[in-house]
């Protein structure tokens, strides 16, 4: 089998997707559930406009991803998967796959 390499994925929103995001957020996270078990996405999150003060909202900008993929093509193929791709939250034109070596990764 070949060897699995790391990609970091900084997925920006398309403007004015707020809404849409947070729709289809449930569907988002039910779909990488699988991807994360069978270790295809080791680390994600929502990249923020700031760190919320207490009581105030999340405002998102896009996500990051760290994927474990063949190739970039593969990893960009399980991105367009995605619900947020598939509903046009993600910006897939201005999306980031860089090959990534981590130093250092630790679980939460």
């Amino acid at each position: 089998m070949p060897a699995k390499n790391e990609f970091l994925c900084i997925l920006p929103d398309k403007p004015g997707m707020m809404a849409k995001r947070l729709e289809v957020r449930p569907q988002h996270l039910e779909g990488v559930k699988p991807l994360v078990e069978a270790g295809s996405v080791v680390a994600g999150g929502a990249m923020l406009d700031k760190h919320p003060a207490e009581g105030e909202s999340l405002s998102f900008q896009g996500s990051m991803m760290m994927v474990l993929a063949e190739t970039k093509e593969e990893a960009e193929a399980l991105l367009r998967n995605d619900i947020y791709t598939k509903s046009g939250v993600w910006d897939m034109d201005k999306a980031q796959i860089i090959p990534f070596k981590s130093a250092v990764r630790l679980a939460l």
